[in-house]
C-alpha cells in the first residue's frame, strides 16, 4: 500500500482530536502464558484518554489463566474482544492472525505485546499526529525499558519526516526508531494491504516491516516517552539479546 509522501513538512503542533468520536484505533494484543502482567497491560489500554478505540485480545492457547483475566475484563467493557486461536501457534503467527481480526472500520492499529504497557496519552498523542499527515504510515515515539530511555537519540528537525530517510538513517547508520511492535502506530489500511504482516520466520520481523513500509511512506516520531517495555528471555527482544 503506497501512501503519498510530503518529505519531511512540519508537523501540527496542536491538531484538534475528538477524543470520544475520533477515528477508530484497533489496539491489539496477542498473549501466550502471560498472566502475569497481562492485566497491568489491558488496565493500561482502558486507561487511556484517546477512548475511540476497540479492543482486540488473541489468547494463544495459554494455560496459565490468560484466558480467564481477558474474559472478565471483556465482561466489563464493551469495547474488548477476545479470540482463541484454534491451534498453538508461534508468536509472530500469532501476531498475523490477530492483525487480521481489526474491524473494517478502523483507521489505525496498535499493538501492546501482552507484557508491555502504555501510557495514559499514548494513543492521544500518536493519533494527533497520524490525523494531522495522512501521509505518516508509521508514528513511533520514546518508550522506556526499565529505568532507561529508548529512541531518545532521534534527530530530525521535524516530527514528520521522509520514510525513505528513515530507512537511510538505519541501513547506513545504524539508527534505529521504533524498538518493538509496542512502541508504534500504523495506518489500518498498511496492515490489510498485507496478509502476513510479519514474516514468522525472521527473528528481526518487526524492523523489517517497517522498514519495508517506510519506503512508501511518511514516518512521524511524537518525542514524549508513550510506551513502556519489557524484556524477557522468552519475548522476541529477548530472544535477541544475545545479537545486540
Amino acid at each position: 500500500m503506497r501512501l503519498p509522501v510530503n518529505a519531511g513538512l512540519p508537523a501540527a503542533e496542536a491538531h484538534p482530536l475528538d477524543l470520544d468520536a475520533g477515528p477508530l484505533v484497533s489496539v491489539v494484543t496477542p498473549f501466550y502464558n502471560t498472566a502475569a502482567y497481562l492485566a497491568e497491560c489491558i488496565e493500561s489500554v482502558l486507561a487511556q484518554s484517546y477512548r475511540h478505540f476497540e479492543y482486540i485480545l488473541v489468547d494463544n492457547q495459554s494455560t496459565d489463566g490468560s484466558r480467564a483475566l481477558a474474559d472478565a475484563f471483556a465482561a466489563r467493557d464493551p469495547r474488548i474482544r477476545v479470540h482463541s486461536t484454534d491451534r498453538f501457534l508461534s508468536q509472530l503467527e500469532n501476531y498475523n492472525a490477530a492483525l487480521r481480526l481489526v474491524s473494517p472500520e478502523s483507521r489505525f492499529v496498535k499493538i501492546v505485546q501482552a507484557d508491555d504497557a502504555v501510557f495514559p496519552t499514548c494513543l492521544e498523542e500518536m493519533m494527533r499526529l497520524a490525523v494531522a499527515h495522512p501521509t505518516v504510515g508509521i508514528v513511533s515515539a520514546f518508550m522506556l525499558r526499565g529505568r532507561e530511555v529508548r529512541l531518545d537519540h532521534y534527530d530530525f528537525a521535524s516530527n514528520v519526516v521522509s520514510g525513505r530517510a528513515i530507512v537511510r538513517a538505519r541501513v547506513l547508520d545504524d539508527r534505529n526508531y521504533f524498538a518493538s511492535p509496542t512502541t508504534g502506530l500504523i495506518r489500518s489500511e498498511i496492515v490489510r494491504a498485507r496478509p502476513r504482516f510479519f514474516d514468522p520466520d525472521d527473528l528481526h520481523a518487526a524492523t523489517a516491516t517497517s522498514l519495508d513500509l517506510l519506503l512508501d511512506s511518511d514516518f512521524g516520531f511524537v518525542p514524549q516517552v508513550l510506551t513502556l517495555e519489557r524484556l524477557r528471555p522468552e519475548s522476541i527482544l529477548g530472544q535477541l539479546a544475545d545479537f545486540a
